[in-house]
């Protein structure tokens, strides 16, 4: 779980770095791995949602992610 944590502040950080292309790919990395708390996870990617949200809007592979995110909150 720290792991999939660690990754969603990697990909925080890269958002903030205009890195998309990173930030989505620690953002699925930490989606994927073996995680025990799902729940814990999609609140710690809260950030993560904000920043794709606020500096790429226009990107699909963006807001396709951030549909995914909020669709595990949803569902835990």
């Amino acid at each position: 779980m720290r792991i999939a944590e660690a990754r969603v502040t990697l990909g925080v950080v890269a958002a903030r770095e205009g890195d998309l292309d990173s930030a989505l790919a620690y953002g699925e990395r930490a989606l994927r791995g073996d995680r025990r708390s799902l729940p814990s996870l999609a609140m710690v990617s809260s950030d993560l949602d904000q920043v794709l949200q606020s500096r790429y809007e226009h990107a699909a592979e963006a807001q396709e992610f951030v549909a995914h995110l909020r669709e595990l909150r949803r569902s835990h």
